[in-house]
């Protein structure tokens, strides 16, 4: 971005300004060619407005990394509570495991390195945990299965999208067509499995 005469902005909207031109930058150039210069710069900002809010890089990549990560939560948050069905709800977890396994996004770039990603990481694992309680509940309650069939049938659905996802990569698939047909495969599994269950406890009713 060329230097212009700078806007004034609140320290607030300046950090958040210099974050979004951090992101950037690392979506497009990776962290290898990452400079508090280059920032500057992609901000139009002169560099010692740049250390007045970050000391040093790492301190910069961490708080980049700790406001896209709960972007990311409060987005598939909203998202969740606008499900209406679990069809809704797979498609949220599979898109979630493909934007995980996106490798090009600035979050996946920076959770990359260890010690960026320790600023989050006891927050990723309860999160993590949140929404799989989640999803188990929800599989538990549409299917009548068990907490320990839903939480095989989460484990499963969540190994499906991920190697979907990687394929992504590898293949060159068009993203959307594969997130598709990926819920689908998901769908149908567990549509399966609900009533072979139901059934099997029919047929023991029956007996009885």
């Amino acid at each position: 971005m060329t230097q212009e005469k700078r806007t004034r902005l609140a320290p607030h909207a300046r950090r958040m300004q210099l974050l979004d031109a951090a992101s950037t930058i690392i979506q497009q150039y990776g962290l290898s060619r990452f400079t508090m210069d280059a920032l500057a710069t992609e901000a139009g900002v002169s560099k010692p407005l740049v250390y007045k809010y970050f000391g040093t890089r790492l301190e910069l990549f961490q708080e980049l990394l700790e406001r896209e990560f709960h972007r990311f939560r409060d987005d598939l948050q909203k998202r969740l509570e606008a499900a209406r069905s679990i069809e809704d709800i797979v498609r949220i977890f599979v898109t979630k495991n493909f934007d995980e396994v996106d490798r090009g996004s600035a979050i996946q770039i920076l959770r990359g390195q260890p010690d960026i990603r320790k600023t989050i990481r006891n927050k990723e694992k309860h999160e993590e945990r949140r929404f799989a309680q989640f999803l188990v509940a929800e599989l538990a309650g549409s299917y009548t299965l068990t907490r320990a069939q839903a939480r095989q049938l989460a484990v499963m659905g969540s190994g499906v999208s991920i190697a979907a996802a990687e394929s992504v990569h590898r293949s060159g698939c068009h993203r959307e067509d594969l997130i598709d047909d990926t819920v689908r495969f998901i769908v149908g599994g567990i549509e399966s499995l609900g009533s072979s269950v139901k059934k099997r406890r029919t047929a023991a009713v029956e007996k009885c």
